[in-house]
């Protein structure tokens, strides 16, 4: 999963058998259940940290605590699902998958980052980021903020492309990213532009999913008994936590364990609210993740700024309430709106049918 939409996602799990396209279906629902309970802790952490940054909430071990426990494994979520489909993509003529990327990945960065910097411009004496109108075409190379997933992403899709063309295997190119991450536990020096650093530290995760994708054990996973998956929520989510009491989420080599535990809960989780059925609301954040990505900070800084300098509203329990609220919905809204308006090009270049 990467951030994308359902349709993204369709396209990579095309097959011209009924059959495989029925299964494939299904394992769909658990990704964006998977993708529904990442998105929500990415803005429930951007909520948290805007509220730390403007001194409505004091750090304290239990903040810190719950920070490290959310960023311990929720992007690297993000990039293993990308990498479930990634060799369905590459399936096709190799102009398609670059042509797909750019549309749902490189189009909606440079959109929403130069509409959110713009903001932020105007904005700046009320915001928690300083930032000047001359910096804005920086992100050609510096992305600000959120979006640094979306640049990083595109590029490790491009080079797993690349060298999936060249007839690199699966299980070679999850080797490499394993080295690649080893240059990154050795901290060599890749020079001064730091989306190198962001790359060889994530690698690992798509390569990882396109090894599970690949061996297609996404399908027996529904044959696990309910058990197991309960069982592996609680572990996983566990030893992150246990992790981080001990203080190893900054620890280069404990890292991707610790982001490895938090995705194999997440995914158990999720299994487990698709075979209750008791989340559907999740499936929903899921399928509209991409949209929800790269507007809701936006909406989140608005708003907070509205109840604390119109109304003084500085009670924390309120802001992180409604301040997650505001960054699931008010994208969801503003999708809505758009396709109403019949303005397809909110978030992707090509347009989609949800």
């Amino acid at each position: 999963m990467s951030l994308t939409s359902d349709n993204f996602l369709k396209n990579n799990l095309e097959s011209p058998s009924k059959k495989l396209h029925s299964q494939k279906k299904e394992r769909l629902d658990w990704i964006d259940y998977s993708k529904g309970l990442g998105i929500f802790l990415v803005v429930f952490g951007h909520a948290l940290r805007g509220l730390i940054s403007s001194s409505i909430i004091q750090p304290s071990p239990m903040v810190t605590f719950i920070d490290q426990w959310m960023y311990g494994f929720h992007m690297p979520l993000f990039f293993f699902i990308s990498g479930l489909f990634i060799e369905g993509s590459l399936s096709k003529p190799f102009g398609k998958f670059i042509g797909n990327k750019l549309s749902t990945i490189v189009y909606p960065y440079f959109l929403w980052s130069i509409f959110q910097s713009l903001i932020q411009v105007v904005a700046s004496r009320y915001t928690n980021e300083g930032l000047s109108l001359g910096d804005i075409w920086k992100i050609i190379y510096i992305p600000v903020m959120q979006f640094w997933f979306l640049y990083t992403l595109f590029l490790i899709m491009v080079i797993y492309g690349v060298l999936y063309k060249f007839k690199f295997s699966t299980k070679l190119l999850f080797i490499l990213a394993v080295g690649l991450y080893g240059l990154h536990i050795l901290d060599i020096n890749f020079g001064p532009w730091g989306i190198l650093y962001l790359t060889r530290r994530h690698a690992i995760y798509l390569a990882l999913g396109a090894i599970i994708g690949d061996k297609n054990i996404l399908g027996k996973l529904k044959e696990i008994k309910t058990s197991i998956v309960g069982l592996t929520v609680l572990t996983g989510y566990l030893a992150v936590a246990i992790a981080v009491l001990s203080q190893l989420p900054t620890n280069r080599i404990a890292e991707p364990l610790i982001g490895i535990a938090g995705i194999s809960s997440t995914v158990a989780l999720a299994i487990l609210i698709e075979r209750y059925k008791v989340g559907k609301i999740f499936q929903y954040w899921g399928i509209l993740s991409l949209e929800i990505y790269v507007a809701h900070t936006i909406f989140q800084s608005a708003f907070r700024i509205f109840l604390q300098k119109i109304f003084g509203v500085t009670e924390p329990f309120i802001h992180i309430l409604l301040g997650t609220a505001i960054g699931l919905y008010a994208p969801i809204v503003l999708d809505s709106l758009a396709k109403k308006l019949k303005f397809p090009y909110m978030f992707t270049f090509f347009p989609r049918h949800k």
